[in-house]
């Protein structure tokens, strides 16, 4: 996907190609082979393009491009995480060759300079104790990128104060022949603040805290159960009130992992109030950095919480693990319930060692309460999350009572304005496009119609399914029924004979061809069937001579139309 390349290997995996790679467009993310033709194609995702490969001669014979509605701040900084060739010395990495997806690669890395630099310390610390960077720092497990603009400083250390100090990386950790330039680093920042984290898998639907939650794959630790032994359900609710008012040496969790991200606060208390830090002059913030839990280096950035429960699979007890990592910043502890078996946490049993466990695999997802209004509660700041139904869908009908209970669930989460749906299906024959705008109302991708929930799941028939799908809540139009997002509705420029995937092709300046019913571009027998159809479902494409009405008037109005050529 970095390389914007394809090979060919045999059944060994050894590359087997006529060259070593295959040129295709940026990203290419998925393959299919068209056997009869000795064609692949190439789904190139940065492009918004299909490349075709012809499979004799191993080369791109074509390339066809799609409509593309990724904004331009993604189009414009994405290539400097993925392109290899644009970021490297040898077009073989990237920075998302260790932040995969913008996530992480579940490894740690010493990137320590033994010719560099004491940095001087000049953020916000706990108890004014932090040192000086050292240029050795030893290893650290690989960070996730989502979410990280305006929550500076970065890195573990807290020692680079906004993304363009990460510019020098391009050549001392990619080897690239020059960082890039300020402009550049710029479009880098605008594509990671567009971001998020995904939903949580261990929410709930309605994206509340889970309170029996299996804890596969955790372990006693030795504290209160022998070692080894699987953890019981957790409560999540119950680790959350104990993340809040539990006692850690004197302080409760949240004083130094404000909620709902889990990093420090951007505040400083004075008398007793927060009063926010100033930014610095790049627009950066100042979140906590701690002295009390450095391991190998004193000053340590008060790690975000929401993708802890990505941080699983090493566990000591266990034979056989999926990660060589746990947690803290350089992954030396194995699990998350191991760290959170310390002594300095003052669980009083098992249970509530599951409770905890529990909640920090859900921590991610916002929708948790504020603080106490305690003096160890400073404020924290928003988080880019996603709710937790987002991305699930029903297709109806269904007699799958689970299913039947998920749109329920849905509509109600829709209704209250936590998320949104768009239905994508047969209606009356065609196909057709939905999104929701509240008071049991859908708009369709018609501007002058709009249909009921009730009206649209009872129209859902075998041969004629629609699918209902939760979106994150503001989003709904360009998924649902406009997807150019030019005001003209997708059906609408149908009907009109202009592009609904080209802002630049409306019903302002489209015209039809009348007799073309079935919008193929080419007059032909097939139309008198999509008439009749047409003429059938009272649709689009009935009305041949204008009147504004679908009678038996219109086949002649048909035959002459066609005659015509028009």
């Amino acid at each position: 996907m970095g390389s914007n390349t394809v090979i060919v290997v045999d059944q060994s995996l050894a590359r087997a190609g006529l060259s070593d790679t295959i040129e295709v467009g940026q990203g290419p993310t998925g393959l299919a082979i068209d056997e009869v033709r000795g064609w692949l194609y190439v789904m190139n995702k940065f492009d918004a393009s299909i490349s075709v490969v012809d499979l004799v001669t191993e080369a791109q014979i074509a390339t066809i491009p799609m409509y593309d509605p990724t904004p331009a701040q993604i189009v414009a900084g994405r290539p400097f995480l993925y392109d290899t060739h644009l970021t490297s010395a040898l077009g073989q990495a990237s920075c998302a060759s260790c932040h995969i997806d913008a996530r992480t690669d579940r490894l740690a890395w010493d990137l320590g300079d033994p010719a560099g630099e004491m940095k001087t310390f000049d953020q916000n610390c706990l108890d004014a104790n932090c040192e000086d960077w050292h240029p050795m720092k030893g290893p650290m497990t690989t960070q996730t990128l989502r979410d990280i603009i305006g929550q500076e400083p970065h890195h573990w250390r807290s020692d680079r104060f906004g993304i363009e100090d990460f510019a020098g990386a391009f050549e001392s950790v990619l080897g690239d022949d020059a960082e890039p330039s300020p402009a550049e680093m710029q479009l880098f920042e605008d594509f990671l603040s567009t971001i998020h984290f995904p939903p949580n898998p261990f929410r709930n639907f309605d994206n509340s805290l889970p309170t029996d939650l299996p804890l596969e794959g955790h372990y006693t630790t030795g504290r209160f159960a022998p070692e080894g032994q699987p953890l019981p359900n957790g409560n999540a609710v119950l680790g959350l009130n104990n993340y809040r008012f539990g006692d850690l040496d004197g302080l409760e969790c949240i004083t130094c992992h404000t909620l709902p991200t889990g990093m420090g606060t951007n505040s400083e208390l004075v008398g007793v109030n927060f009063i926010p830090l100033p930014p610095g002059p790049n627009g950066e913030l100042h979140n906590l950095t701690v002295s009390v839990d450095g391991s190998t280096n004193v000053s340590m950035k008060v790690p975000q919480l929401r993708s802890t429960y990505e941080k699983t699979g090493f566990n000591t007890t266990q034979q056989l693990n999926t990660a060589g990592f746990g947690v803290l910043h350089d992954g030396s502890v194995d699990s998350i319930e191991r760290f959170l078996a310390e002594p300095a946490f003052s669980f009083a049993n098992l249970q509530e060692l599951a409770d905890m466990t529990a909640f920090m695999l859900a921590f991610g997802g916002s929708d948790l309460p504020g603080s106490n209004g305690g003096l160890f509660d400073p404020p924290g700041n928003p988080s880019k999350d996603a709710h937790a139904a987002v991305g699930k869908q029903v297709t109806a009908p269904t007699s799958d009572p689970a299913m039947i209970g998920r749109l329920a669930e849905m509509f109600t989460l829709a209704e209250n304005g936590e998320i949104s749906i768009v239905a994508k299906g047969i209606l009356n024959g065609e196909t057709r496009g939905f999104a929701h705008i509240g008071l049991g109302q859908y708009q369709s991708d018609r501007s002058s119609e709009m249909i009921t929930h009730f009206q649209l799941t009872a129209a859902a028939q075998p041969g004629s399914e629609i699918t209902f799908t939760a979106v994150p809540a503001g989003i709904q139009t360009r998924i649902g029924i406009d997807r150019d997002l030019d005001g003209f509705l997708d059906q609408d420029e149908i009907d009109a004979c202009s592009d609904p995937a080209d802002p630049t092709s409306t019903p302002a300046n489209s015209s039809c061809c009348t007799a073309d019913v079935n919008g193929d571009g080419v007059l032909s027998p097939t139309d008198f069937t999509a008439w009749i159809n047409a003429f059938n479902n009272n649709l689009t494409g009935c009305d041949q001579n204008g009147d504004g009405a679908c009678t038996p008037t219109d086949f002649t109005a048909w035959i002459a139309n066609y005659n015509a050529g028009c």
